[in-house]
């Protein structure tokens, strides 16, 4: 699923600050500014880290053609080696994809098609992974951990942003934030540990009949094992090479 905004990785404040302890009204009393200054500084936060790992376990609303929602279930894992080198992979019942950024290129691997894709690429990886996704169409997933924060006018839209209150995700304790924008309710869980990372992400489609939902769970690795192996695609003797087409091209869109 294509997620419709920026969210990964925001954080709150302790119960006490978020919930208005002071007696002080917002001047918008659906937004919380304490809550959007710290979407940004989580942000923040959130592309400074150069070594880590996060696994994902997501389950996502299918829409049949008669209108009724079935769910579907996949795993998603992103590795990132000093903002330099990049893997990310997701599995599902119906996507099998593989990226890997070199700091020079992006490849997409479609493994049980054979066919895979690569793409010359910025030596950052925020604007190559911008560049992925608005010049072919493609994101990788759970690229969205870098993207928070990076664009105001994504804050501006938000009609709602308030906290909900504590809840066990998992054995951990976690800080629960219900967002609003048009054509998108989210909420967000995040851990109470210093700093917070994401617990869990919900994303509820308003704009559709159905109101299809997406919900992934993340699990945290800060100080992971990596092998060199992990960032450099190496096609199989049957894997075939094909064009990554722009936006915009005659022809079939890429599939994500």
């Amino acid at each position: 699923m294509k997620l419709p905004f920026k969210l990964l990785g925001m954080a709150l404040l302790p119960i006490t600050a978020v919930s208005g302890a002071t007696g002080e009204a917002p001047v918008d009393s659906n937004i919380n500014p304490v809550v959007i200054s710290k979407l940004v500084e989580t942000g923040d936060y959130l592309r400074s880290l150069t070594r880590f790992q996060v696994d994902a376990d997501i389950t996502q609303d299918l829409v049949l053609d008669n209108g009724q929602k079935v769910k579907i279930h996949g795993k998603t894992s992103m590795k990132v080696n000093h903002l330099q080198q990049i893997s990310s992979s997701i599995e599902s019942d119906r996507l099998n994809r593989k990226f890997y950024y070199d700091g020079k290129s992006i490849t997409q691997y479609a493994p049980k098609q054979g066919y895979f894709a690569t793409v010359p690429a910025s030596n950052n990886v925020y604007d190559a992974l911008h560049q992925l996704e608005s010049e072919y169409g493609l994101q990788v997933p759970l690229e969205d951990l870098f993207q928070l924060g990076r664009d105001a006018k994504q804050l501006d839209k938000l009609t709602v942003a308030a906290y909900v209150g504590p809840t066990q995700i998992n054995g951990q304790l976690c800080d629960h934030m219900a967002f609003r924008q048009e054509g998108v309710d989210w909420q967000l869980w995040l851990s109470r540990s210093k700093p917070a990372l994401p617990c869990k992400l919900s994303i509820v489609s308003t704009d559709e009949a159905a109101q299809p939902e997406y919900v992934v769970e993340y699990h945290w690795k800060m100080k992971p094992t990596f092998k060199e192996s992990d960032f450099k695609f190496k096609p199989g003797k049957h894997d075939q090479a094909i064009p990554l087409k722009k936006v915009g091209e005659q022809g079939e869109k890429n599939e994500q």
